[in-house]
């Protein structure tokens, strides 16, 4: 902290977060009663399970990354996902840090990560705060009067004194007695950002309900009680293959157009094949499904001809493999495992290899081969894959997945007036013109209409 502020010294003696103190302070019991390599998988190599305090079991590290999901939406706390059977919706059990570490041993790097985001969290809801827009650094304002502040540390590196205005976080422009408002353009307006995605027009949506009808699944008006739930899994790190670096550009640019397209988006990140089964099941029995009109399931991982790699890819038994089969997304989403999304488009979007035939210069994603009438199991699915059998499918380190790249680029310039399966295929005309050595395909398509996503109605 800047502005001749100890935030440590304040920290301890706040009544109001010394509790949080005890909690981020917890894992130095931990640390002194196991030897522990930071970067080791606790006690065996076989995926851990945790019996968590509602007595719902599920894998360790599906756990830390609803953690982290949690803290990425500002909650202190995690929530039991898990559905209740007997009560008919999601536990919801509160679980906090020191729960979680006195549950689980967490690896340096988890705890590093959780303590900094939690500190930060907290202290963003305690203190006035921001980042400064000369050197990042976090300044607490102590005159909440006054938007004019003082960095001390810009001050210091550039040897003159540094004020910015707390109201439009840009460099003082202006008097630096006038604490109302400085004197940059636009302050104190709010600041429009460009949104790629080109919202349907209301006539367009009236005309294809008007003319096509039945041939159209229904979807939703925004303004009702609408409720869109996306799933995104992101496995970067793993243990036994190189990281997917430049999967955080595809995670980010996938978040940002599931949400404009009305969706909450559960992003998970690091999973094993039991995590990724978890998170599928309990993604199903989510209540919002049944005020939706339909989902979205994006998953980002090493794969081969056998599935979607977890993040431990082999045990040290190495006939078993850490292999999520595509298999039980479709079984986790199906008419009898998921009512609420019966009759409605659930799509799949999987970012993987599926062999080891490479062709390209940038990073393959592959890994090493190691009380109603009837009705069908499994309809309205569309799953679009990165490759097609047997193929790898590429990463540019720096800019991301073709795959995910491209679809975001084709669904923010047409799903104003395109159903999904035609975006689709433009996504696959591009591909053919401009990436040759790769070729998305669809699988197991059973959507009987056709479904618009109708962005921003």
């Amino acid at each position: 902290m800047t502005e001749e502020v100890n935030w440590e010294e304040d920290l301890e003696n706040d009544a109001a977060i010394a509790n949080l103190v005890h909690h981020l302070n917890i894992h130095k019991q931990h640390i002194g009663k196991s030897d522990r390599n930071s970067e080791a998988r606790p006690s065996n190599e076989r995926v851990d399970f945790v019996a968590l305090p509602c007595d719902h079991r599920m894998p360790t590290d599906y756990v830390v990354a609803c953690f982290k999901y949690y803290l990425k939406q500002k909650e202190t706390e995690f929530s039991c996902p898990r559905f209740d059977e007997v009560q008919k919706k999601s536990c919801g059990r509160k679980l906090c840090y020191r729960d979680l570490c006195q549950l689980i041993p967490l690896t340096d790097k988890q705890r590093e990560f959780l303590e900094e985001n939690l500190a930060a969290l907290v202290a963003r809801r305690l203190f006035d705060i921001k980042a400064c827009p000369g050197c990042q650094s976090h300044v607490e304002r102590r005159d909440r009067s006054n938007l004019c502040v003082n960095c001390t540390i810009c001050t210091a590196n550039l040897k003159r004194t540094y004020f910015f205005c707390w109201n439009c976080c840009r460099q003082w422009k202006g008097p630096t007695n006038n604490s109302v408002r400085c004197e940059n353009t636009g302050c104190g307006q709010r600041v429009r950002t460009s949104d790629p995605l080109i919202p349907c027009n209301p006539e367009f949506k009236m005309k294809m309900l008007k003319k096509q009808g039945d041939d159209i699944y229904q979807v939703k008006d925004k303004a009702h009680e609408r409720k869109r739930l996306a799933l995104l899994i992101n496995n970067v790190e793993f243990k036994n293959l190189d990281d997917r670096t430049g999967a955080d550009k595809d995670e980010l640019s996938m978040e940002v157009l599931l949400k404009g397209l009305g969706y909450t988006v559960i992003t998970l990140r690091d999973l094993s094949a039991q995590g990724m089964l978890a998170a599928m099941r309990d993604f199903a029995q989510r209540e919002e499904h049944t005020e939706s009109d339909s989902c979205f399931v994006v998953l980002m991982s090493h794969g081969d001809a056998n599935g979607i790699c977890g993040v431990f890819d082999s045990f040290d038994n190495e006939e078993e493999e850490d292999i999520f089969p595509t298999d039980y997304i479709f079984n986790s989403l199906n008419t009898p495992n998921c009512a609420g999304l019966r009759d409605k488009p659930k799509i799949i979007l999987i970012q993987a290899c599926r062999g080891d035939k490479e062709g390209s210069v940038d990073v393959p994603d592959a890994a090493p081969r190691r009380s109603r009438s009837k009705e069908h199991r499994e309809t309205d699915f569309c799953c679009f894959r990165s490759c097609t059998p047997d193929t790898v499918s590429y990463r540019n380190k720096k800019k991301g997945s073709d795959f995910i790249q491209d679809i975001v680029e084709i669904f923010n310039q047409h799903a104003h007036q395109d159903d999904i399966e035609e975006l689709f295929r433009k996504v696959i005309k591009k591909f053919k013109t401009t990436h040759p050595d790769q070729m998305p395909c669809k699988e197991r398509a059973t959507l009987s209409k056709k479904f618009f996503l109708f962005p921003g109605l």
